[in-house]
Formats: C-alpha cells, sequence, structure tokens
C-alpha cells in the first residue's frame, strides 16, 4: 500500500472491481469456511456495554473483533424506553483514534438514504457499501484490523432520557487480511461538525480535513431545515453544484433514498467506489452551502481513509 501512489489507486480500484471473480461462468472463489455464517458474514457477539442507564456514558471494549475484518456493528436497542434519538453520540475508536462519530439519528438518517430499511430495535454501525456494485467495491472501507493494525477497539455511546434501558451489539466480519492490497488499509470514517450560518445566503462551510495520500470523501451530508443548495470547487474548478431538487431527482435516478432536511453531497452515488473524491491532489477545496435563514447546519463527512490520517 505505502508504494502506491495516489494515480495509481483508482487505476488498480478499477481493475480490482474488474477483476471480480464471475459466479455466472461458474469460478466460485473458496471461501474460508469458519468465516461463512450468514449471507458471506461471520456473526459474533461484542462484549457487553457498561453503565447502561437512563443517562450517562455506555462503554464497551470490542477487543474481540481484532484479528478479522469488521464491516459492520450493529446495536440492539432494548429495555422499557430506548430509541435511536436517545443516542446523542456513538463513538468508536481504534487504538484510541476516534474513526466515528455521529448521533444515533443522524446514523438512521444515512443508513435510510443508501436504501437501509429503518428498524426501531436495531442501528446499524456500516463501513462497508451493500448497494456498491461489486463485491470487491462493497467492502473498500471495512476496517481490515490487521492491516491497519489495531490491536484496541472501543465504542462509546452517550445516552439520554432512557427508560431502564438495554444495550447490545453484534459484528458481522469476514477475513483478515483482505485479499485486495490495493484498498485494505482504507477505513470508512464518520466525521461531524456543526456551524451556524447568520442568515440567508450562500456561505463557506468549513471542511478542513488533510489533503493527504489515501484520503478520499464517499459523501458530505448537510443536515438542516434551512439548506436549498450546495456547490464544491476543487483546485478553481467547480465540480458539483445541486439544488435539493434537482440532487434528490439524481440520487433518487440510482436508488438513494433522500431523506427529509438532509442535502447529501454524493461523490458515489452510483455504487462506484473508484469515483471517491481525492483529496491529496486538491491544492484548494471550497465547499459552499445555500440557506433560506440562519440555523444549525450539522455537516457529516463519510471518509475513506488511513487509520493515522485526520
Amino acid at each position: 500500500m505505502k508504494n502506491l501512489n495516489l494515480r495509481s489507486f483508482a487505476l488498480l480500484l478499477a481493475l480490482a472491481l474488474a477483476a471480480t471473480v464471475s459466479y455466472a461462468a461458474g469460478l466460485v472463489p473458496a471461501r474460508d469456511l469458519a468465516l461463512v455464517g450468514f449471507i458471506g458474514y461471520m456473526l459474533i457477539d461484542c462484549p457487553p456495554f457498561a453503565n447502561v442507564a437512563a443517562a450517562g456514558l455506555a462503554t464497551a471494549k470490542f477487543d474481540n473483533l481484532i484479528g478479522y475484518t469488521i464491516d459492520r456493528i450493529v446495536l440492539e436497542l432494548g429495555g422499557t424506553a430506548l430509541t435511536k434519538a436517545m443516542l446523542t453520540q456513538i463513538r468508536i475508536l481504534a487504538n484510541e483514534k476516534e474513526i466515528f462519530n455521529d448521533t444515533g439519528t443522524n446514523c438512521d438518517l444515512r443508513n435510510q438514504y443508501r436504501g437501509i430499511t429503518a428498524n426501531a430495535a436495531y442501528l446499524t454501525l456500516d463501513w462497508e457499501e451493500i448497494r456498491a456494485r461489486t463485491i470487491v467495491g462493497q467492502r473498500v472501507g471495512s476496517i481490515d484490523t490487521i492491516s491497519s493494525r489495531i490491536n484496541k477497539l472501543s465504542a462509546e455511546v452517550t445516552i439520554a432520557g432512557a427508560t431502564a434501558p438495554t444495550l447490545s451489539a453484534f459484528a458481522m466480519l469476514s477475513r483478515a487480511p483482505q485479499a485486495d492490497k490495493t484498498y485494505n488499509r482504507l477505513i470508512s470514517k464518520v466525521a461531524n461538525r456543526t456551524f451556524n450560518p447568520g442568515g440567508a445566503g450562500e456561505f463557506v462551510f468549513d471542511f478542513n480535513y488533510q489533503r493527504v495520500p489515501f484520503s478520499f470523501v464517499k459523501r458530505v451530508h448537510l443536515i438542516g431545515a434551512t439548506v436549498t443548495a450546495a456547490r464544491v470547487k476543487k483546485n478553481g474548478i467547480e465540480i458539483l453544484k445541486a439544488t435539493n431538487a434537482r440532487k434528490n431527482f439524481i440520487q433518487t435516478e440510482f436508488e438513494r433514498v433522500p431523506q427529509a432536511n438532509v442535502h447529501t453531497l454524493d461523490f458515489i452515488v452510483d455504487g462506484n467506489l473508484s469515483d471517491s473524491l481525492p483529496m491529496a491532489n486538491a491544492q484548494s477545496m471550497e465547499w459552499y452551502v445555500t440557506t433560506s435563514g440562519a440555523g444549525n447546519i450539522t455537516m457529516i463527512a463519510e471518509l475513506l481513509d488511513l487509520l493515522e490520517n485526520n
């Protein structure tokens, strides 16, 4: 991976996607029988959360997942009353470094945008793209703990307003290291920030992530009732511009599910992971949002990134 430059990544990834073994041709790849549990995943219970209370910080150590590729972690919500809206912050840390930061509500909105049906009792923290065009592309961004040299993994969930809640989790895993060395150190990170435009108009919004090799943007979600349009310029060239209506139309054409009060800038709307926006060759990046008035906006960035970046 270290020997690959930025230009070669897109080419090699495209070749990897094109080289996916064809089941139609009868060339079924060998599978590790120990990891075949449910549609190609091994399902394993995560260790229990500590301090699950009506209000407070519940924590868990997921070190039993080390040695595998983590495709998804699914939270199971139970008790008298525990909803996704009561999960006011969810953080996943790898080697003590934050790789996932979101709320229960916004995580659910992002999942629904990708076509994942909401379920009140389950919330998926997803590092893969289950609607990707190919099997190879599906797992770009899954956490290959061996290749990324991860030896500690933990979760922190802030709960507010619950009644006698229960919280547990299970993981959907695959083998590590992943066979394709092109992308196996990339992690689908989720980061968020909040900003507050002072009124109606167009404003620059803060997107100060590192411009380093092997750092890519999959999507940026702008969550707020006042957002009406957004645009992006890279190296002085406008690469994306859309009003809510136009954006919703295009995303629906590609079987995405636009969410109310969420303006999504999606660089992989067609499920082609090689279209992720590279940051390394960005001499300048400008991100603009148009608003109908003052209001709070949450920006959630979905990245493909090395553990040590950002």
